[in-house]
């Protein structure tokens, strides 16, 4: 039902429902119009039942590719009393489904655009005489989806609903903006109800049957017992959280008093208990940040009576073997996009589900980040995350114009001419941070100083959440002058200068940033100094990291290596090997 509506508790939908099932349990059906004329037996009721306008009618189509046509003449207006029907039903009554895919063909286009199209599945119905409502007609239960141009084009909408006696009972916002698609074609929506406690509920939209994914809700769960994001106003006592089984269906609506009434098109209508594909994936579609140790998991439909599982790198998936719903890909690595998807296998054969991206933490080069500076929206913010040791001063800030990468990095004052002499920057995790998993082996930190600093050692140590702080050992940055070069280097500190000094490098809680030894700087007094510190990193052994030469640190012996040192030697007139 539409926003408009969702807490009126008489009239809420302007439904038309078709309902039919062959007469074996769980068996699917298929509606296709064609021939002008119903390939099932129909039985027509509509709510209210007062006007007689509603009329349902098969329009041919080109060749025999017909498709029908639901209609009613008369506005539903509740206010001024004019009770066309609100919604009718057609069924072949006999087995309902459980899990089941109900699909069809809607074509939004022309002046049906300003109305809703829609399905509903596991539903049931009763037929009222106008005790309980008010006016005759029928009364209806449903999981529902709507494929409507709520707000009129450009942007086409879905959406899913659980329906109590035609009342819409979701305070959660399941809806879905699809953008640009204009109101000038068809589309293949398909709605999936899989799940008994919980049951899942999830709609589709396609380009066509069996064509490119153009939307997907998000999963509605529902238990057997009320849940948050129910109504329970008015919902009779005896009726459970969850549907369990019903009919399925697909309807018409418009809640306008203009245009009046609705006219909505829908061609080849499935119902199909083998249909519906594993839902709740997790980590779910998208999603960024995956921890590296993660599983996957999902929620299969009845019928599946096995599983083919595909799972790899983005664009290198391969089938590996899962036995359950549950599978355990080992360590993944750092900052990579992988792609995987659950095909069910039944009797009738392999549903296909689609294809699901994620991305774990880190960076594309297998790096664990520590801080690429990037988050901070002012000193403020960084300073809090990365306090400094002096009372009353502050002396970490966000740079924008020198940075390594990205559009921020750190700017790291320091008045070492005063007591302590020694400057710090210290960052807490919340939770240790474990530096054993995939490889790692490097603390990677980029430097840029300035020639009017007066000289400095730097060095960065770590905590880990067992050690004392003040047994932590801290690590001297290998050039003499990083503060006073006047260029970014890459600095790495292999982890295990840390781990052969007691550091549990499974448990890091913090990480902190020295400049000076506790000696006078010999800085005027007043003055500042600065250095500039982009992208800590904790990365894989990438090369021999005591490679003599390498002052660039990327693992070669080149020309950036002469333009470290030459650039450090006119400055300082010296460099020493690390």
């Amino acid at each position: 039902m539409s926003k408009k509506v969702r807490n009126v508790l008489t009239i809420c939908a302007v439904v038309v429902w078709i309902v039919a099932v062959s007469g074996t349990a769980h068996a699917n059906w298929s509606e296709t119009f064609g021939g002008n004329d119903f390939d099932l037996t129909w039985t027509w009721g509509c709510y209210p039942a007062v006007t007689g306008t509603f009329t349902q009618t098969i329009i041919d189509g080109p060749g025999d590719d017909d498709y029908l046509s639901i209609d009613e003449a008369t506005k539903f207006d509740e206010d001024t009393g004019s009770y066309g029907s609100a919604f009718g039903i057609g069924f072949v009554e006999s087995e309902t489904f459980t899990d089941v895919r109900i699909g069809t063909v809607v074509n939004v286009t022309g002046d049906a655009s300003s109305f809703y199209h829609g399905m509903g599945a596991r539903a049931d119905y009763f037929m009222d005489s106008g005790t309980i409502t008010g006016v005759p007609g029928i009364v209806a239960d449903a999981y529902v989806m709507h494929i409507n141009w709520e707000d009129w084009p450009p942007n086409l909408l879905i959406d899913i609903e659980k329906v109590i006696w035609n009342r819409n009972r979701m305070a959660q916002n399941f809806d879905v903006a699809v953008p640009g698609l204009n109101n000038a074609r068809s589309f293949y929506a398909a709605l999936d109800v899989i799940g008994s406690d919980p049951v899942y509920v999830t709609g589709y939209l396609y380009e066509y049957k069996g064509g490119p994914l153009v939307a997907k809700t998000s999963t509605l769960v529902d238990t057997d017992v009320f849940d948050p994001w129910e109504m329970d106003p008015e919902i009779p006592a005896d009726k459970p959280g969850g549907f369990m089984n019903g009919y399925s269906g697909i309807f018409g609506q418009n809640e306008r008093s203009n245009p009046e009434g609705y006219h909505v098109t829908f061609d080849t209508v499935s119902s199909a208990s083998a249909g519906p594909v594993a839902v709740c994936l997790s980590p779910a579609d998208g999603a960024t940040g995956v921890d590296i140790d993660a599983d996957l998991s999902w929620v299969e439909a009845a019928f599946a009576t096995s599983r083919e599982l595909w799972f790899g790198k983005a664009a290198a998936m391969k089938k590996v073997s899962a036995d359950g719903t549950t599978y355990d890909p080992d360590t993944l690595e750092f900052g990579q996009t992988y792609q995987w998807q659950v095909n069910q296998i039944g009797t009738g054969g392999t549903v296909e589900g689609p294809v699901f991206t994620f991305t774990t933490a880190g960076t594309p080069d297998g790096c664990l980040s520590v801080d690429d500076f990037e988050s901070y929206s002012d000193d403020g913010i960084l300073q809090a995350a990365w306090p400094d040791n002096i009372d009353n001063w502050n002396y970490g800030h966000v740079e924008t114009s020198i940075v390594y990468g990205g559009a921020q990095s750190l700017k790291f004052d320091y008045q070492n001419q005063y007591d302590p002499n020694e400057t710090t920057l210290t960052h807490t995790y919340a939770d240790p941070q474990d530096w054993t998993r995939a490889g790692l082996t490097a603390l990677y930190l980029y430097l840029h100083g300035d020639g009017d600093n007066y000289e400095q050692k730097l060095y960065v140590g770590l905590e880990d959440a067992l050690t004392n702080a003040h047994e932590m050992p801290a690590v001297p940055e290998p050039y003499a002058y990083a503060v006073q070069t006047e260029m970014w280097q890459k600095w790495v500190v292999e982890l295990s200068q840390f781990g052969d000094n007691g550091v549990h490098l499974d448990q890091i809680k913090k990480i902190t940033l020295h400049v000076g030894d506790g000696t006078n700087s010999g800085q005027p007094d007043a003055d500042y100094d600065m250095i500039y510190i982009d992208e800590i990193r904790v990365c894989p052994r990438r090369c021999s990291l005591n490679l003599a030469g390498d002052a660039d640190g990327n693992c070669r012996i080149d020309f950036g290596d002469i333009a470290v040192i030459g650039s450090i030697w006119l400055t300082e007139g010296t460099y020493e090997l690390p």
